[in-house]
This record gives structure tokens, C-alpha cells and sequence, in this order.
């Protein structure tokens, strides 16, 4: 029988040990994530064609329809929108991108797609703005857009228009499981018999405040509405003819 020392192995065991080391050598490791390539070249083409596909559908709507109009949102909501894209089915609205659509239509004079088409350009820049083109006359347009407005809840930042104030007592609107949550917004509120109760007088908001995230969820949860989606037109082109509109 032959003996081992301490650091020698057995001539199989040892041989063993060797084709593990040299098969785990040999294998490939994974490839790492980071180490994928990336294509721009395709990134970029797509992005250009998209953009290139929006210019060439404005100048196509200039061409197709009589008159378009720059308009101005307050407090816009894309289901607000949503009912004057249907109010002015026969029209095409742009709302977005507006430098790639000034773009479309011509910053300048030398640029303008027509005559004129500058101006509606630099009135879309600046704000939430956005296009009406159309064959609708503008009495209808002004209608529509008059009967979309709608009264919205506050986001932050918005600056209240009114005091609103939640006097003490039983707040029966909420069920007592909203009490924690409740209590976390800055109501000062206990649970009392399953109902939720508010210990003193709250003011939620007064007129001119700038309206915080939570400040807009407790009038929503109130609903309060206090905001006032609405399109205001600011100007007109029409077959050359560039027209500002009164406010």
C-alpha cells in the first residue's frame, strides 16, 4: 500500500482534479450586459424619420385645410383634449413638439412654408400652445372650444382660487379606514366610534396659496375642483392672411 504526504493526491484523483480545471478553463464565460452592442445608427434613423413624418403631415394639413389657429391651454388634460379632438372631428389638432412643428412652418420669413406661416410659428413657441388646422369657420371653432371647458381638480402648483375650509367635527365623506391616510396629508384627525373626526377647524388652501402635492390631493379627495381646463385661440392664418385674436 502506498502512502500519500500531506500535499500529494492520488494519480487518479489528481488526474481528475486537472480535466475539471482545464474543461472550466476552457469554457466561455457569460457575456456581460454591458458588453452588448448597441445600433444608434438604427436609434437615429428611426428618430429622423419620425421627425421628418411631422413635417411633412403639417405642411400637408397647410395645405389641405383653409385656416389654422394657435391656441393656448390652461390647466390641460389629455381627457379634456380628448373631447375637443371629438367636438372638431373633421379638423387635425397638434398638441406637442411645437419647435419641430415651428420648425415645419418657418421661424422666418425666408423659411416660412407660406407667407405668414412665421408668425404662427413664433406665436406656438412660449407656453402650453398648440394647432387647430381646419376648414370650420372661426364662430364654430370659438364654440367648441367654449363648451369643452371644464372644471378640473388643482395639481401642485397651481395657485387656489378660493379659501377652502373643513369645519370641526365628523368628516362622514370617508370611511374610517382612510383615517391614517387622512392624518398623513395634515388633517388633524382621530378615529371616534368608526367615524372619522376632525379635531378643529382645518383650512386646506386659502385663495392665492400655491396649491402643494398634498394640498392637491386632499381637494381631489374633497373633490374640489378648482381648476379650469380651458383653449384659448391667440391667432389665425388663413390663405395668406395672418390675424391676431383679441383674449
Amino acid at each position: 500500500q502506498r502512502s500519500y504526504g500531506a500535499t500529494s493526491q492520488p494519480p487518479r484523483l489528481a488526474a481528475c482534479r486537472l480535466r475539471h480545471r482545464t474543461s472550466a478553463a476552457l469554457r466561455p464565460m457569460p457575456k456581460s450586459k454591458r458588453a452588448q452592442k448597441v445600433t444608434l445608427s438604427k436609434t437615429v434613423s428611426k428618430g429622423r424619420e419620425r421627425k421628418v413624418a411631422i413635417i411633412d403631415e403639417v405642411r400637408d394639413c397647410v395645405d389641405r385645410y383653409k385656416s389654422v389657429l394657435v391656441f393656448e391651454a390652461n390647466n390641460m388634460r389629455n381627457a379634456a383634449l380628448k373631447d375637443v379632438r371629438v367636438r372638431l372631428r373633421s379638423s387635425r389638432i397638434f398638441f406637442g413638439r411645437n419647435k419641430l412643428i415651428a420648425a415645419a412652418l418657418g421661424r422666418t420669413a425666408a423659411d416660412a412654408y407660406r407667407a405668414g406661416l412665421d408668425e404662427v410659428a413664433d406665436g406656438l413657441l412660449g407656453g402650453e400652445a398648440g394647432l387647430i388646422f381646419t376648414d370650420e369657420s372661426l364662430e364654430a371653432v370659438q364654440q367648441a372650444l367654449a363648451e369643452s371647458r371644464v372644471p378640473e381638480y388643482a395639481r401642485a402648483g397651481f395657485e387656489a382660487t378660493e379659501d377652502v375650509v373643513l369645519p370641526q367635527g365628523v368628516l362622514s365623506q370617508f370611511a374610517g379606514s382612510m383615517e391614517p391616510y387622512l392624518r398623513k396629508l395634515g388633517l388633524p384627525t382621530k378615529l371616534q366610534a368608526g367615524a372619522v373626526q376632525l379635531l378643529c377647524d382645518y383650512t386646506v388652501c386659502k385663495a392665492g396659496d400655491v396649491v402643494s402635492s398634498d394640498q392637491a390631493k386632499l381637494m381631489q379627495l374633497l373633490d374640489v375642483k378648482q381648476a379650469l381646463f380651458e383653449l384659448t385661440l391667440t391667432c389665425r392664418w388663413s390663405e395668406g392672411q395672418f390675424q391676431r385674436l383679441a383674449a
